[in-house]
């Protein structure tokens, strides 16, 4: 028992560590503009994640837009009754999609999400090297369009990933360089921790919406 908590301590604090994530503004700029009492209308996100992890996303979203619209953002599955909108919105609507939301509905800017995990091939835990280079590599994507001009206004995209290298095996290595490596303590030894594919998506939104509000212009 205290070896699984000892374990899941260390888990925590290495979830904790700090991952790289690179970013790409599609050319737009990196800043939202939120003034003048517009309305958001926040899409449900588009992810491979389960069910559960796509609600507690899609809470965070809206919460992040609300805070920095001062209530003005309204979720999809609220709008849907209150407003002729269709069930269900693309990720990359096309003219006549954003066509349609502005003549039946009075919201200003359409937010859209996806997150997909790219490489998930370590676990968070993994008690021995990997016999082969794994990594775990995901990306979020938030993309807001104008409603009123039918444009897209803002696109982030944010990625990330953790690898391992595979371990040194015979016949690539000679045995007496395996066992030198050994010998000098080169050989790297368990348990080893990382960021899980689900992990790298959650933390890039993450890193989206503080840059979103970092940024913001109010």
């Amino acid at each position: 028992m205290k070896k699984i908590s000892f374990y899941l301590i260390l888990i925590f604090v290495l979830q904790s560590c700090h991952v790289p994530v690179n970013r790409d503004y599609n050319g737009l700029s990196g800043a939202l503009v939120f003034t003048q009492n517009k309305k958001w209308l926040i899409n449900n996100i588009y992810s491979d994640l389960n069910s559960v992890e796509r609600e507690k996303m899609n809470v965070q979203i809206l919460n992040s837009f609300n805070s920095l619209s001062k209530g003005n953002a309204v979720s999809i599955d609220e709008a849907i009754t209150k407003n002729l909108l269709p069930a269900k919105i693309s990720l990359n609507p096309d003219l006549e999609q954003l066509e349609s939301l502005k003549n039946n509905s009075d919201f200003d800017y359409l937010v859209n999400v996806r997150t997909k995990k790219v490489a998930d091939q370590i676990a968070s835990l993994e008690l021995s090297q990997p016999y082969q280079f794994s990594k775990n590599e995901a990306f979020a994507i938030l993309e807001v369009y104008d409603l009123k001009t039918s444009k897209k206004i803002y696109s982030q995209k944010a990625s990330s990933e953790t690898s391992m290298e595979g371990k040194k095996t015979y016949p690539e290595y000679s045995a007496e360089q395996l066992n030198a490596e050994r010998a000098n303590g080169k050989t790297p030894k368990g348990p080893f921790f990382s960021y899980s594919a689900d992990a790298l998506s959650k933390k890039n939104l993450s890193q989206i919406l503080k840059d979103i509000q970092k940024k913001a212009v109010k």
